[in-house]
């Protein structure tokens, strides 16, 4: 992400309890971060003197609980303008319910996101909406938003929040969630990978029966020899045993837990008292709205009930963790994100409250809750006053649509990018609105006159496997907002599930046979059904920015089937 807006040499002081996560868990209960630009100063009890330069800033009371911002470390962040979907039924594998062997799928993924992610009006309102989200919800990091052209080019959104898979920044190592196909079906390729600097992000063992799980075991390329090291985290791993999450800690891999995602589509999550057991380093992902929460927030609520279900296998404390300090560990961020300590990024979320356990308090808190959030020194989102005195003289957005009615975002950024520039949260929304209840008739008119001559994400596998920056290789300089001399660029979402793309999301690594000669492995991901109209045949409702004003969200979520009993609507009742 680019530098914060305003000047790198301001100051401010933020008076709260202070949730640091350092690796003392210290808890200052009446304390003041002071900041200065992007970095944390210092962190002292109110009673204490001011660090030197900051004698005469006046703390700003939040009168809420400080913590890190929320490291968000999976999710398909386009396809958050779509509805909770009513899975039907528990599914084995990816495959059963993605593929196209679902017409479902079709209707409600597929083919919404190729008709909204390929329009030149539509995409920008899909980037901006989600962006937006993940703000509301708490967030400061989570994965990018890949774009694709019409001429082959390809790039990374740049956004106000931080995108892990493009930091331009030497202390933030950039990690990766997708690999050439190449890679992802030679294990040699793969190990190669897998040795170079660069975190792998990757789903695995995505389901609970067999061909899940074989995903795993092909990670043995030879006998006695893993594909796995401290670069590979593993997305889902719902089916892992016991002693395959000891074989991913002793080589040094970690994972991802979306528990919510995996109860809807499985009816089960992973195996997490064997993964703490082995002393697997977890984080969290919300995974997307079609089968998850809307942002964090929600998702530790369900990682909790998901754990009580387990037999408490996790602490408030540790799961509060999971999304802050150990996710940065997971980055190899810690160093600069993740906790509140000197020196580090001022990341930062406030929320209401100052009693009680400060670990239960964020897990505690609805979206309503959520009082500031700053990115890199700079106030993004939260109520009017903290960003009239934090930001001030920013251009507020307000009202935000299902928040409070004197919360704002501030979406200053002179380097913004192209693709959103000057566009508005609501005039996103009502282009998306309007165009998701026009569904069917902009799929036949897509049929008609497709947008581009040359298909979306259309990238030779050779141009990706030496790549070490395989989802930013257009440098920023190289963006274009006008046309070149023969061709009209369009830039379109690069949708991780509806086209191939020359890259992949998840290894199919040869499964080994009992005599130790290669096996292919699958399942595969079907095409989409052409043309359009043929998957779209129904209007569809724009996902809320928030689960606490979403009544058809809440009520979906209480009454999904796969859930354990309860599950659903105790969650519900948390969120509302």
């Amino acid at each position: 992400m680019p530098p914060p807006a305003d000047d790198s040499t301001s100051r401010f002081a933020l008076r709260g309890r202070l949730v640091t996560l350092d690796p003392d868990d210290t808890v200052i209960e009446d304390g003041i971060l002071y900041g200065s630009g992007r970095l944390i100063e210092a962190l002292r009890p109110a009673t204490a003197e001011a660090p030197p330069g900051f004698e005469q800033i006046v703390p700003v009371e939040t009168g809420g609980t400080v913590y890190p911002g929320l490291i968000e470390l999976h999710n398909h962040l386009p396809y958050g303008v779509l509805p909770l979907w009513q899975v039907p039924k528990k599914y084995g594998n990816r495959s059963q319910w993605g593929g196209s062997r679902n017409p479902a799928y079709h209707g409600l993924v597929t083919g919404p996101m190729t008709v909204l992610g390929q329009d030149p009006q539509l995409m920008p309102a899909v980037v901006r909406y989600v962006e937006a989200k993940a703000l509301v919800n708490g967030t400061t990091t989570s994965q990018g938003i890949a774009l694709f052209s019409n001429t082959g080019a390809r790039r990374m959104y740049r956004g106000v929040i931080r995108n892990i898979e493009q930091t331009d920044d030497a202390d933030l190592p950039e990690a990766s969630s997708r690999i050439a196909d190449v890679e992802a079906t030679d294990a040699e390729q793969f190990v190669g990978r897998l040795n170079k600097s660069r975190r792998l992000l990757l789903h695995l063992a995505e389901g609970t029966d067999d061909d899940a799980r074989a995903h795993f075991q092909a990670l043995e390329f030879q006998p006695g020899k893993w594909a796995i090291t401290e670069n590979l985290v593993g997305i889902h791993c719902t089916a892992l045993t016991a002693s395959d999450f000891e074989i991913l800690a002793r080589h040094g891999g970690s994972m991802v837990w979306s528990p919510l995602s995996n109860l809807l589509l499985y009816g089960r999550t992973a195996d997490i008292a064997a993964a703490k057991k082995a002393h697997v380093l977890m984080g969290l992902g919300s995974d997307w709205s079609v089968s998850g929460s809307k942002g964090l927030l929600g998702e530790l609520k369900a990682a909790r009930l998901a754990s009580a279900a387990a037999g408490d296998v996790f602490t408030d404390q540790e799961l509060v963790a999971m999304a802050t300090r150990d996710a940065a560990r997971i980055l190899r961020w810690d160093q600069a994100l993740g906790s509140l300590r000197p020196g580090l990024r001022a990341d930062v979320l406030v929320v209401d409250g100052i009693a009680g356990d400060p670990y239960t308090t964020l897990i505690d808190t609805r979206d309503t809750g959520v009082q500031l959030v700053m990115i890199d020194g700079v106030a993004r989102y939260g109520t009017r006053k903290l960003l009239q005195l934090l930001a001030p003289g920013a251009p507020l957005e307000e009202p935000v649509s299902g928040a409070p009615a004197d919360r704002a975002l501030n979406l200053r950024d002179p380097s913004a990018d192209p693709v959103v520039a000057g566009l508005t949260l609501a005039e996103a929304t009502r282009r998306l609105s309007t165009a998701l209840a026009d569904l069917p008739l902009l799929a036949s008119r897509a049929d008609r006159a497709p947008l581009a001559e040359a298909p979306l994400m259309e990238v030779p596998d050779a141009e990706v496997p030496d790549a070490e920056v395989p989802d930013a290789e257009v440098p920023d300089a190289e963006v274009p907002d006008t046309e070149a001399p023969d061709t009209e660029v369009r830039w379109q979402l690069a949708l991780d599930e509806v086209l191939p793309t020359g890259a992949e999301l998840r290894p199919r690594l040869p499964l080994l046979t009992a005599a130790g000669t290669p096996q292919p492995t699958g399942p595969d991901i079907g095409p989409a059904p052409t043309p359009l109209a043929e998957a779209v045949q129904a209007p569809v409702t724009l996902d809320g920015l928030t689960a606490s004003a979403d009544i058809a969200f809440l009520t979906a979520l209480a009454h999904e089937a796969n859930l354990p009993a309860d599950y659903g609507a105790e969650l519900s009742r948390l969120l509302s």
